[in-house]
């Protein structure tokens, strides 16, 4: 047994502080002395792959763990940082936890789903009036991909009293991954990981993680006689996502329209998705806009050149034939394969060619030529739409939604940053001003 306090904040999540001594175990004080072998920084040096924390309010299981940096001087206090943290006492002391189930919470996934789990109906008369609230969570989305089950389910969590009172504690919807044959924290995180990609992309809103939960054997629910019975879920915290915990929640405004509901897309459809974004080079594409999107920077150059990225992996994808193509005609393919017109900003080879030239203004120092602010603007803004608009071909959708989504804020506001500012660009992508103009509404 080892003295240690348990610290947490919401950027770096939870820290485990360790005092120890330098001298060797047959020191007078063995219990600092035998962790001194944790913090020598050395190869064969790091901490035990779990930890169990205890104090009076509970046990906490600490996996995953790795070094944080220590404190020199007369009383040395290490720090270990564990990947995952997992608020429950095991059956079993392992090195690794392989779960059954792991449920998530995210950002925009409730307007997504579209669940109504809960339905009130209220009856007037002489007396006063009566409201009858109707619970059932039973709404769901299954479809099985890449080794894992998936289930989006309704969720309801409440409290009242019969006649007297109802509150409404939780009732968003969750992303369960399951795996028969166990699969780690971080297995089902990546699993999930597409679902998220998907409701980033649908948004077009910075979107967190909100929550993790898994169930397994392995941690029962434990009773005060020391009985174990069924596992239920249990909080998770994960070190890679603990930060996004504290994000401020989107405005509920931006999440009530997706351009594409659960409905549309059916368990076929998800996982159409999934198995997408298992291929190397098809999440490779997602992946840096989806980044752009989730405030990964501010500044306009950057996004740009990750938008490019994408839309140049995009086109990759789309070719098909593995062959090595100039970045403008892997773009030019996102554009006619998604049916993507703006004759008010340049043909298709030229909005291309635009994109990819100032991608290659902004990689290369040495040239002249910088676009202005207004230009890299809308090149930003435009290149969020074409990633975006991706999705509705590849994952065989009513074109109604795509034209719907073209007809939407987002889109209208990109070609309205070209418009007003009287920017065009001609076949070569370079810009021709042609004077402010005004757009219809």
């Amino acid at each position: 047994m080892q003295s240690g306090t348990l610290t947490f904040d919401e950027e770096g999540g939870a820290q485990l502080l360790v005092a120890y001594l330098r001298d060797e175990l047959g020191d007078e004080a063995p219990q600092f002395a035998r962790t001194s072998t944790w913090f020598r920084f050395t190869d064969d040096s790091k901490p035990p792959a779990t930890l169990l924390f205890f104090d009076s309010r509970g046990i906490v299981t600490l996996v995953d763990n790795r070094l944080g940096g220590a404190s020199l001087g007369s009383y040395p206090l290490g720090r270990i940082r564990p990947q995952v943290l997992i608020f429950q006492r095991p059956r079993t002391f392992k090195e690794e936890y392989r779960v059954r189930d792991f449920k998530s919470t995210i950002d925009g996934l409730e307007a997504f789903a579209g669940f109504r789990p809960i339905s009130f109906e209220t009856v007037h008369s002489e007396g006063g009036y009566r409201t009858t609230i109707a619970i059932e969570p039973s709404e769901r989305v299954e479809w099985e991909a890449c080794g894992f089950q998936y289930v989006i389910r309704a969720n309801v969590a409440w409290t009242g009293q019969e006649g007297r009172n109802f509150e409404l504690v939780d009732s968003q919807p969750y992303v369960q991954t399951t795996n028969e044959a166990g699969a780690t924290p971080h297995d089902h995180l990546a699993a999930q990981w597409s679902v998220r990609a998907l409701l980033t992309l649908i948004s077009g809103i910075k979107l967190a993680w909100r929550s993790h939960q898994l169930r397994d054997d392995e941690f029962p629910m434990w009773m005060l006689s020391g009985d174990a019975h069924d596992p239920h879920f249990v909080d998770v915290q994960l070190a890679g996502t603990v930060e996004q915990h504290r994000w401020p929640k989107p405005e509920t405004a931006s999440l009530q329209s997706p351009s594409v509901r659960l409905a549309d897309l059916g368990s076929g459809g998800m996982q159409k998705w999934v198995e997408l974004y298992a291929d190397e080079v098809f999440e490779r594409a997602v992946q840096p806009a989806v980044e752009v999107i989730n405030g990964a920077t501010s500044f306009l150059e950057p996004q740009l050149m990750m938008l490019a990225i994408s839309l140049d992996r995009f086109g990759h994808f789309r070719h098909g034939d593995g062959r090595r193509r100039a970045m403008w005609k892997n773009i030019e393919k996102c554009l006619i394969d998604a049916q993507l017109d703006w004759p008010e900003i340049g043909s298709r080879r030229g909005i291309a060619m635009a994109i990819s030239n100032i991608n290659n203004d902004l990689k290369h120092p040495d040239r002249e030529q910088y676009p202005e602010t207004t230009e890299l603007a809308g090149a930003v803004y435009l290149s969020k739409i074409i990633v975006r608009v991706q999705l509705f071909d590849l994952l065989g959708l009513p074109d109604t939604l795509r034209q719907e989504f073209l007809r939407s804020n987002d889109a209208r506001n990109a070609v309205d940053v070209f418009v007003r500012h009287g920017l065009r660009v001609d076949d070569e992508g370079t810009r021709v001003v042609t004077g402010p103009v005004g757009l219809d509404s």
